[in-house]
């Protein structure tokens, strides 16, 4: 049976609803990785014409959400093993250097904002929520991007969450992993929080590679 999507709330563009929706739906697994994008089926269900969700089918391709196929139509993006290995290798320079600029602009709002997550995150680790884990392991990236005040470089962090959200849903969560990702975490934002650029950039780089060596551990 086909996953429930989320009600559309009123806009000024209809299409920017209708491709939060979708957005939505896929990094909440409503639709999940390679399934059909099918203009008619997705108007039907979100009770809206077939011109606006094309064109937000087409704007999910063009964030590397959904992928389109010669004579096939557009699918949900697959993110397989190999591909998440390679999103983390991207990250390692990219997160590293925004963890450096987060640190040498921090302001005491940033660290109340990453140390109220982290809070949400240990709950989360107490209570093996895999939901809860990722989903406040997005929240402070983006903080930490957000933070770093380049936008250009907060655009292609957030690009390539949003891509590494589809493949949460393909792989197992690991208990003793996340207990892990938590205390590199805090280790990352004492550094923010005390300014200290060096040793902030030196603990994400240290805590993506150590993802890597994690995501090889998974099973497949």
């Amino acid at each position: 049976m086909a996953g429930e999507l989320a009600a559309l709330s009123p806009s000024v563009r209809i299409v920017d609803t209708v491709q939060q929706a979708l957005r939505q739906a896929i990094f909440d697994g409503a639709l999940r990785a390679g399934e059909p994008l099918s203009v008619p089926e997705l108007a039907r269900r979100l009770n809206v014409s077939r011109s606006p969700v094309r064109e937000a089918v087409l704007g999910l391709v063009a964030q590397g959400l959904a992928v389109e196929h010669p004579r096939r139509g557009v699918a949900v993006a697959t993110v397989r093993p190999e591909d998440l290995i390679a999103i983390h290798e991207i990250r390692v320079f990219i997160e590293a250097g925004a963890a450096h600029l987060a640190a040498q602009r921090a302001s005491k709002d940033l660290a109340k904002e990453m140390r109220a997550i982290l809070r949400e995150q240990e709950t989360a680790v107490s209570a093996a929520d895999a939901t809860g884990y990722f989903r406040t392991n997005a929240a402070l990236h983006r903080v930490i991007a957000q933070a770093a005040g380049n936008e250009r470089l907060a655009q292609i962090l957030n690009a390539l969450e949003d891509q590494m959200r589809i493949a949460l849903h393909q792989v197992s969560a690991n208990k003793a992993h996340m207990r892990e990702g938590l205390t590199e975490h805090r280790g990352v934002v004492e550094a923010i929080a005390e300014g200290k650029a060096e040793t902030a950039e030196q603990r994400m780089r240290a805590h993506i590679e150590r993802t890597i060596a994690r995501s090889r551990m998974a099973p497949a």
